[in-house]
């Protein structure tokens, strides 16, 4: 319970519209700018939807944590839920504790390390294709391979499923679905479903897509049995009906697990090589971690306590471009954060993009530097100024796993490759997408650590938000 408490500051806007063109052209700018003119907890206009933006940590745990039943999925949820149906992204309550808890157990730490000859054996895949590349001379699009490794090895260690000859048919899905997911305020957005607009068909063809991928992977784990999160998926049962999950319950938390699991996982992947090898210090200091602990051995996860500087880069890469950078909630009663007051049935928005670039908690945030997340240096900071993975009882089912994999590719990929970004390239993010994938392609070309080591020249512009 609040009471009526202090207006929250905000930019002003325009009338009708307030600052929903600000919002569309350049989202994360937009998010960051307001933060710094406006404080930690800030309330913005954008046309008909009051939403307030919220970095302060205290607040952040309270939305998070504290009073967490008095957030729910939204307004802004609304375009998930047309894509991706009621799985673990879009709903709430019972039904999410339900199939939350049902799915829980294959990623718990000790089902994790398991994947781990999945992680290696997809990694060298892709690493076999660089040396043919590298021979070449030929640049690899980070974000494409990044997302090809990361979709392989998702099918496999949850499914028991090779999903290698539909990725570049699924990666036109997935991208189509990252776009239509987030509003962009167009007219097409407000039309009912069923009216054959282009937007509408395109998400239908999608949705057709994914139901025979999962079709297939459900008819070869009754003739197999393989797939761990298969198994799980296919014995659970209602709590309240004691029967088994629907037909578009498993299509839909399938479809989940696939766009949320392989698609953020990418993207920190992606941003973090990039941040590897712009920093050549950074660069060095990874070269002599993983010659020492591994000797050019491939690493398995029980390798990964004996990298802690690898640990540490992918920390702050997830820092600096959190995969995930906007949590959108609706309050279901009035609140108060960071002593303002939150209407009822409002939109609160948390962004790891700009908590993890708060100047009060973090020192020159735009750089990159790894020893942020020296064990001092994070006892030192509020919990809730690091969330890439967000918090409390919605944190995000696969940290653990994404966090392996990613501590994993990098060293393999480290070990035997160093890359060079094609000049001229300026990577930009933050539009208006779920995912902070960056808006253009990521051309490298990746140099074998047998070759002689030569200085290399900055290799691109620069890198900035949207």
């Amino acid at each position: 319970m609040t009471t009526e408490g202090r207006r929250a500051p905000g930019p002003r806007g325009i009338p009708l519209l307030g600052s929903l063109p600000q919002w569309k052209a350049r989202t994360a700018e937009f998010l960051l700018q307001t933060q710094r003119d406006h404080g930690e907890v800030s309330r913005v206009q954008l046309g008909p939807v009051t939403m307030h933006l919220v970095t302060e940590p205290d607040a952040v745990g309270r939305v998070l944590k504290d009073n967490s039943s008095n957030y729910v999925r939204g307004t802004l949820y609304e375009q998930f839920r047309t894509v991706m149906g009621d799985g673990l992204l879009t709903t709430d309550g019972a039904f999410w504790r339900s199939h939350r808890r049902a799915m829980q157990p294959v990623f718990l730490r000790g089902a994790v390390a398991a994947i781990g000859p999945n992680v290696v054996q997809a990694t060298q895949e892709m690493l076999d294709v660089w040396e043919e590349k590298a021979r070449l001379g030929e640049p690899v699009d980070l974000v494409t391979e990044t997302l090809r490794l990361t979709l392989v090895t998702l099918s496999r260690s949850l499914f028991g499923y090779d999903v290698r000859p539909e990725a570049p048919v699924l990666k036109d899905v997935v991208d189509n679905v990252i776009e239509v997911m987030f509003k962009h305020g167009t007219l097409s957005e407000m039309l009912p479903s069923w009216m054959p607009t282009k937007r509408n068909r395109l998400i239908k063809r999608d949705r057709a897509v994914f139901t025979r991928l999962v079709e297939d992977i459900r008819r070869q784990h009754a003739d197999t049995g393989q797939g761990a999160l298969m198994a799980l998926i296919e014995a659970a049962k209602d709590p309240v009906t004691g029967e088994s999950w629907t037909d578009d319950q498993v299509r839909d938390e399938l479809l989940t697990l696939y766009l949320a699991g392989h698609e953020t996982t990418a993207v920190a992947l992606c941003w973090t090589l990039v941040s590897i090898l712009l920093n050549p210090s950074v660069q060095e200091e990874l070269d002599a971690e993983l010659e020492q602990a591994l000797g050019g051995r491939i690493p398995d996860p029980a390798d990964l306590e004996s990298l802690p500087f690898t640990s540490k880069v992918v920390d702050e890469a997830l820092r600096l471009y959190p995969p995930i950078w906007i949590y959108p909630r609706d309050t279901v009663e009035a609140d108060e954060l960071g002593g303002y007051h939150i209407p009822a049935k409002s939109s609160v928005l948390l962004s790891p993009l700009a908590s993890h670039r708060n100047p009060r908690y973090w020192d020159n945030p735009e750089a990159f530097d790894p020893q942020r997340f020296t064990p001092e240096a994070i006892k030192a900071r509020p919990r809730m100024a690091y969330i890439p993975f967000g918090a409390g009882a919605r944190m995000c089912i696969g940290n653990l796993m994404a966090l392996m994999e990613l501590r994993m590719m990098v060293a393999m990929i480290n070990q035997r490759f160093r890359l060079s970004l094609v000049p001229g390239n300026f990577l930009r993010y933050g539009d208006s997408s779920i995912s902070l994938r960056p808006t253009t392609e990521v051309l490298a070309v990746p140099v074998p650590r047998t070759a002689p080591r030569r200085t290399r020249k900055a290799a691109v512009s620069g890198v900035g938000g949207a």
